[in-house]
């Protein structure tokens, strides 16, 4: 546990150089013209996505989970909470807003906003507990290969350096996520 949250923090170091917002006043700012609309829809859907992805894993705290899939959970809500925070302070900077159109024709475009099903998500929270690991597991799974997919998306389409390297970033660690999900499972 203690690794994983000390390569989270190596990580957001290194995303402060892209002016992460407020903690640290001397960063320099992200120029107006160093961004396009994709990098723009990324962080938009992205806050969106890792707020979805806060709220999921906050549904493994107090349930009987086994402690590596407890530890996986509150790391990836701490990394996720200090991604929200750069991700808005980008789009502010920008002049953006930081919120995703909430109107689902307006993602068609691009595939549409990929989030887990809302119904989904309420169906994982009233999981009894012995089977809640299981479909815990199984559901956050699918979230992080969303997540994947969207910063794919960035690194084909987008501009800007903090975002791009942000995308990088998050395509390597939610990898791993996955892969480490898939352990849990017994699947390769």
């Amino acid at each position: 546990m203690a690794r994983r949250v000390l390569a989270a923090l190596t990580a957001l170091a290194f995303l402060a150089g892209c002016g992460a917002p407020a903690s640290a006043p001397t960063l320099p700012p992200v120029a107006a013209s160093s961004f396009n609309d994709a990098d723009v829809m990324y962080l938009q859907m992205s806050i969106t996505h890792h707020r979805q992805g806060i709220d999921l894993v906050r549904l493994a705290a107090g349930r009987p989970v086994r402690a590596r899939v407890a530890d996986l959970a509150r790391a990836i809500e701490l990394t996720q909470a200090e991604e929200i925070e750069s991700m808005a302070g980008w789009l502010t900077e920008w002049g953006k807003p930081t919120d995703a159109d909430p109107n689902p024709g307006a993602h068609e475009a691009h595939g549409g906003l990929p989030v887990t099903a809302p119904d989904t998500i309420e169906s994982l929270r009233t999981t009894p507990d012995g089977d809640f690991e299981r479909r815990f597991v199984t559901v956050l799974t699918g979230h992080q290969h969303g997540a994947v997919e969207m910063a794919r998306a960035e690194l084909a389409g987008g501009v800007s350096h903090c975002a791009r390297a942000l995308a990088d970033r998050v395509a390597r660690s939610r990898k791993g996520q996955i892969e480490q999900l898939l352990s849990l499972t017994g699947q390769p």
